[in-house]
């Protein structure tokens, strides 16, 4: 029986997106002989602020978006380095095909995008492994909008799947592919060619089922939770839950300061999603232990009947009687862990998880960072990728495990040479950050404390005029 494949994330190329030029990163899993090894695979990503740590976090953001055949939208303009014509995103997979728990296949797979102001060039390389015999790399598919009428190459495997003539099909392609194109949608990963491929009856052939794969894969298994997404949580509003289960996958939004009607069948799942949550959170954060308080039955909008909850946190007084306490009224940390610690769990417990973190330091105690870390390396089986300020997991994780930005936009990532086991990489990239790197990629723009200060002093007596011009003009206008 055939079971879910693996997918890996290997080596990472970004070129004119964002504030990055160029850089390149190999994950960890790269450096091994076999990929799919018992352990999980952890990125932790360094460095100044505005050097591009976001932006291969917006990058993952974008190829999940592609390979689960979602709008880019207006965002696409927006990755494009200013001044540049175009960015692409270069990503190298492995997939490992199981069987009744025995290995059947490897994949190699390397998956390109051209990200144009209105279009999106898609190239998708693969090459499978079965009994040790590897075939080399092969273009499976190249989707390019300059010319119109050609739906795909190569045109021999456009022919092999759809024939020669036009027919419906080669018709219904093109119309896709110029509605994909009007959406800012990958052609090749939209559920309208999936569903045309599907139907060719050859879904289970080495250069057509890589696609459903990576398509399966970003759709159920593929998680990037934004900085940006943490603003509900900073403003006290409500609180992002993403969960995965065996079943299912998602996020549901709880509000932190007033009960929130919820439809009743999706009750029992938030509950499960909740006390799975509580179950490591307090041991997490000893004595913090979550419950969805259910407040009644209510009729919802669309005439559904819906539950009344409230998320909370159960308390012991001194007497030993229970009660329960808002989940308003905690610190942003908790709330912080709360959101993605679900998604955490699946990536400790199942190595087909992909999970990326912007800035995972947010609101978290640095010592229980470290320590979280530390356990999802040693005997996690995901592949955890994270950005953060706090350096204590330096001295927590592998070396391999942590990439840092540099000040050169042409050559954004690297990692620090020649560390040795009794080396502290946190002191090593100080050292470097302090004194400077031998390299000619900096890991710090130095800045000066004394321009620093004399510009606070020159900011001081515009404030004070700003403040007294924007008085002046609320007292007219009360008048």
């Amino acid at each position: 029986m055939s079971e879910t494949p693996i997918v890996r994330i290997q080596k990472a190329s970004i070129h004119n997106f964002r504030n990055v030029e160029s850089g390149e990163i190999r994950f960890p899993c790269d450096y091994n002989d076999d990929s799919f090894t018992a352990k999980s695979d952890i990125l932790g990503i360094y460095g100044q602020n505005g050097s591009g740590k976001t932006t291969f976090i917006d990058a993952l953001e974008i190829l999940r978006a592609l390979l689960s055949g979602q709008k880019v939208g207006t965002e696409l303009s927006e990755c494009i380095s200013y001044g540049q014509d175009s960015a692409k995103l270069v990503f190298e997979f492995s997939i490992l095909g199981l069987a009744e728990g025995n290995i059947s296949y490897k994949r190699k797979l390397i998956y390109s995008a051209v990200l144009s102001k209105d279009v999106i060039d898609e190239t998708i390389k693969c090459s499978t492994s079965r009994d040790e015999k590897q075939t080399r790399l092969n273009t499976i598919f190249v989707c390019e909008h300059q010319a119109q009428d050609e739906i795909f190459s190569p045109r021999t495997k456009l022919e092999e799947l759809f024939g020669t003539k036009q027919n419906t099909e080669m018709n219904e392609l093109r119309v896709t592919k110029m509605i994909c194109q009007k959406e800012h949608r990958s052609f090749l990963f939209s559920p309208e060619f999936l569903k045309i491929l599907r139907q060719t009856k050859k879904n289970n052939d080495d250069l057509i089922k890589p696609l459903f794969e990576l398509a399966f894969f970003a759709k159920l298994s593929f998680f990037v939770i934004l900085n940006r997404n943490n603003g509900l949580i900073s403003l006290d509003t409500a609180i992002p839950v993403n969960f995965k289960t065996e079943k299912a996958s998602g996020l549901f939004t709880l509000p932190i300061d007033k009960p929130a009607t919820i439809p009743t069948k999706f009750l029992e799942t938030i509950k499960q999603v909740i006390s799975t949550i509580s179950t490591v959170l307090c041991k997490i954060i000893p004595n913090v232990e979550l419950v969805l308080v259910e407040l009644g039955i209510e009729l919802m909008e669309d005439g559904e009947h819906g539950t009344k909850v409230q998320l909370a946190r159960k308390l012991i007084d001194s007497n030993g009687k229970p009660h329960q306490l808002p989940l308003k009224y905690e610190s942003e940390g908790i709330k912080k862990i709360t959101s993605i610690l679900h998604l955490l769990i699946a990536a400790y417990n199942t190595p087909s998880i992909t999970l990326a973190v912007d800035e995972l330091d947010s609101g978290i105690y640095e010592y229980l960072l470290g320590e979280l870390l530390r356990i999802m390396q040693n005997s996690g089986k995901g592949q955890l990728i994270f950005t953060s300020h706090n350096l204590y997991p330096l001295e927590t994780l592998n070396s391999s495990s942590i990439i840092f930005t540099t000040t050169n936009p042409k050559a954004r990532y690297t990692r620090i040479k020649n560390v040795r086991a009794t080396n502290n990489l946190r002191s090593m990239y100080l050292r470097e950050v302090i004194l400077g790197s031998d390299d000619n990629d900096t890991l710090y723009e130095e800045t000066s404390v004394a321009e620093i200060a004399h510009a606070m002093r020159i900011a001081g007596p515009n404030m004070k005029q700003i403040s007294i011009e924007d008085h002046a003009s609320l007292e007219a206008d009360d008048g």
